[in-house]
């Protein structure tokens, strides 16, 4: 995952909590990256007018811009390590897995909406618990089927710490979803915005 992503999702997650400003220094700390990029994203979020920069800080403008601009960006499968095809039905995946979920499994159990059915389970597991995985995949009855759960490791302390329910955040979930093919990305997505007009892109 992109260092520059860690703050998007700080972004949108601070919009969802009603805040309206940032500061380059603070984002720069919180989502340890360097103040030198903040800027550089800053100066590109000011660009397609999401934001407006004064001095030392920011105010969000238009949140849907910066959404969608990381989306059109992101490419959940190309940061998948592993996946398997599973035999076991997908909300059982879910209910045994310890790590993050995002994507389709992300919003069932954020939202408890499933919008259309799905097939595929995503999820994150952090660095530190690569171990973990392989004694959890330990008892599953991996089949040669087509795969249906796939696991990214990361070492993103930031989306770590936003996802303290082993959920990942609203923003990361939505741009994952984005990022697959397929009717059920289609129907999530509308479902999302709908619950979420704050996103929506007006005319």
């Amino acid at each position: 995952m992109k260092l520059k992503e860690r703050i998007y999702r700080e972004i949108l997650i601070g919009v969802l909590n009603k805040k309206k400003s940032f500061t380059q220094l603070g984002l720069s700390k919180i989502c340890e990256v360097s103040l030198g990029l903040v800027n550089k994203v800053t100066k590109e979020l000011k660009e397609i007018g999401a934001v407006d920069v004064g001095l030392r800080q920011f105010r969000v403008i238009d949140p849907s811009k910066i959404l969608f601009n990381w989306a059109t960006k992101r490419n959940l499968k190309k940061y998948i390590s592993v996946s398997y095809s599973i035999s076991l039905p997908i909300t059982e995946l879910e209910k045994e897995l310890p790590f993050i979920l995002t994507a389709y499994s992300g919003w069932r159990l954020l939202s408890k909406s499933v919008p259309f059915d799905y097939n595929e389970v995503y999820c994150y597991v952090p660095a530190k618990d690569n171990r973990l995985l392989d004694l959890w995949l330990k008892d599953k009855k991996i089949s040669r089927g087509k795969e249906n759960i796939f696991f990214i490791y990361t070492d993103d302390n930031h989306l770590i710490k936003n996802s303290p329910r082993k959920i990942a955040p609203l923003p990361q979930i939505f741009v994952d979803i984005y990022s697959l093919s397929g009717l059920a990305s289609k129907y999530f997505i509308s479902d999302i915005l709908e619950k979420y007009p704050l996103f929506k892109i007006e005319a």
